[in-house]
């Protein structure tokens, strides 16, 4: 009688670990299933806003705003900053702000390696001329 109870409260265990084992994968994959559909929502939040004209940028000299506006998916245009070594060259194209390989107004041209920037909180930063182009 014993064994069959042994065997009763191990069977019990065991199902009580599946589940526990269920919940825990059940759990995960609602998380990651919410956070799937919340950075979708962002995504799509941003696009909204880029249709409505959100999306906005400036650019800073020496922590001043010497130029702002609003990102256009459709526009190409170059923008020209005045920096204590030059001047600074930043293109507007298809809704992407860089700067481009041939500027020169540092040595190093990290600026320009950073790439294009099209999404709110990037940004992109010339620290010997003290230039930050942002966007909003």
């Amino acid at each position: 009688m014993k064994l069959k109870m042994k065997h009763h409260e191990n069977s019990i265990k065991i199902k009580d670990m599946s589940r526990r084992k269920f919940l825990i994968g059940s759990v995960a994959a609602g998380a990651l299933a919410l956070g799937g559909v919340l950075s979708k929502n962002r995504d799509l939040l941003a696009e909204s806003m880029d249709r409505l004209g959100g999306r906005r940028w400036e650019v800073t000299v020496d922590g001043k705003i010497v130029k702002e506006g609003t990102v256009s998916a459709n526009e190409k245009e170059e923008l020209i900053i005045p920096v204590e070594n030059g001047t600074g060259r930043i293109i507007f194209e298809q809704g992407r702000i860089y700067m481009p390989d041939d500027n020169n107004i540092c040595t190093k041209k990290i600026c320009s390696l950073m790439g294009a920037i099209s999404k709110s909180g990037e940004s992109i930063t010339c620290l010997p001329n003290k230039l930050v182009i942002r966007i909003l």
